[in-house]
């Protein structure tokens, strides 16, 4: 070994400039080989990968957490058993849009235990409240679609006789939420009473939106048969009603609030005995893209509210 080192230095001195430069070059290279060899070997032996995948990649440049990609992914698998079969119009007559969706959920933060209403085996209580009732698994049936269709034409034409709040309240519609909100609920206890379940010409329920230049009716809103009892599924997993485990009501039946941490009413009483409601938007701009769809943004009320028109 010592007298190939010494040959190999003798060789060396005596070679040209550009003998010396190659071989220079050649051993820096062959030096950082075996330095990449031995830190991939111990790198490794630790678990430790190198190269990640282009999926790694893209998920640590993104930015984005495990819980928002959860998110997203739940989002879109929503979006898509909801549209990938052809859809009836969910937004009503005269309108070209179809976008029946499902009531978003959160799978990261939302439970199945209910603190209301436990006889409604299934439910899924959501962090702001809401309690959504179960479902049919699986795509809207064709007959599912249609049904669904059906009540959003019939809802549709048969609540124009309540365009103007005035109608509603001369009906008898009462206000069941504040008055000043964005949108308000009214409730006309007698058809409430009465036990009708879907009766698109009898709806217990009003939404109106405050726009600048009134109430305008934005939808309806039916009830379950009594507190605590969804009403049927004719639209499937279209049609899924919902309930509200933490509003606090006064002696009117209006909502004034809701539970603080402990569960309790600062103001009013605990609703314990809620009914199940499914909300039916008769706005085309809402019905187009949240159709049955228990709890909108608010951007979704904003171009009726600045320019007065559903």
């Amino acid at each position: 070994m010592r007298t190939w080192y010494w040959r190999s230095i003798s060789w060396f001195k005596g070679s040209k400039t550009g003998v010396k430069i190659w071989a220079a070059s050649a051993l820096a290279v062959a030096s950082m080989g075996a330095l990449v060899f031995v830190s991939s070997a111990v790198a490794q032996a630790h678990g430790v990968t190198m190269n990640p995948s282009p999926q790694a990649k893209m998920s640590v440049g993104s930015g984005s957490s495990p819980a928002s990609s959860l998110h997203e992914l739940s989002m879109g698998s929503a979006k898509s058993s909801m549209t990938s079969l052809p859809t009836p119009n969910m937004a009503g007559p005269g309108s070209t849009q179809s976008q029946p969706m499902a009531p978003s959920m959160t799978p990261s933060t939302m439970s199945s235990s209910n603190s209301i209403c436990p006889n409604v085996v299934g439910a899924t209580q959501m962090p702001d409240g809401m309690l959504m009732a179960p479902v049919p698994s699986g795509q809207p049936t064709p007959q599912e679609q249609q049904a669904a269709s059906n009540l959003v034409t019939q809802v549709t034409q048969d609540s124009q006789k309540y365009t103007s709040l005035s109608a509603a309240l001369a009906a008898g519609y009462i206000p069941i939420t504040n008055t000043k909100a964005r949108m308000v609920h009214y409730a006309n206890w007698k058809v409430v009473e009465s036990g009708d379940v879907l009766d698109p010409a009898n709806p217990p329920s009003l939404m109106y939106a405050n726009t600048v230049s009134g109430p305008v009716l934005v939808g309806v809103m039916f009830f379950g048969p009594g507190p605590c009892q969804p009403g049927p599924d004719i639209g499937g997993p279209l049609t899924q009603w919902h309930a509200h485990s933490n509003l606090c009501l006064d002696g009117q039946h209006q909502v004034v609030g809701i539970t603080n941490n402990s569960g309790t009413c600062s103001n009013g009483a605990h609703n314990t005995q809620t009914l199940f409601m499914l909300h039916v938007w008769t706005a085309p701009s809402i019905a187009a893209q949240f159709q049955f769809q228990a709890d909108i943004p608010p951007s979704a009320l904003t171009p009726i509210i600045q320019s007065g028109k559903a």
